[in-house]
């Protein structure tokens, strides 16, 4: 599933994993984005805020705070307790540290997680920055974005969920011929 020759041509990082492809990150952060504004809009949209109603009056303010607390909370959490989102689950990638290929605590996926919330809540022009710190990924030859920078991550393609990577297990057959 969504193999290119990406896949099979990426470096192998200093801690023997293989780095995820750009299209896996991608559809990743799709994937998570989605699930933390969705539910937002459709709060938001509940309690009677509709997208053409003036923002002046405090809405934006609320729904920024809440997207960015709960994307923050996910993001942290996720990464902390599993080294993954969903996006990531579904995606068969993972944050681990760019120095022993091992999880990040509390501290550095909570670092991880803050950069493009951050960024992401400043207002006009937050959208933009926020991506910025993913497309930073692209110049690097770690493949890492500003975010995993700042808490020494790379995300990497996990070969425990991978079926590219499973081996079959081997059985002995022997015909026995009765004559």
């Amino acid at each position: 599933m969504f193999s290119t020759t990406e896949d099979t041509t990426r470096p192998i990082v200093p801690a023997g994993l293989h780095l995820a492809s750009f299209g896996r990150r991608i559809i990743g952060v799709i994937v998570d984005q989605t699930l933390v504004t969705v539910p937002v809009f459709a709060a938001f949209y509940a309690l009677g805020y509709m997208p053409k109603d003036a923002i002046s009056d405090g809405r934006a303010v609320w729904f920024t705070v809440t997207t960015t607390v709960l994307g923050l909370t996910y993001e942290t959490v996720g990464i902390w307790l599993w080294g993954r989102t969903l996006g990531k689950l579904l995606m068969r990638t993972r944050a681990v540290s760019a120095v022993d290929g091992g999880k990040l605590g509390f501290v550095r996926a909570f670092q991880r997680s803050l950069v493009p919330t951050t960024l992401g809540a400043i207002p006009q022009i937050g959208p933009l920055l926020g991506i910025g710190a993913y497309v930073y990924a692209f110049f690097d030859p770690l493949r890492q974005g500003i975010h995993d920078k700042a808490a020494g991550s790379l995300v990497v393609q996990d070969r425990r969920l991978a079926p590219d990577f499973v081996e079959a297990e081997v059985v002995d057959v022997r015909v026995v011929d009765p004559d």
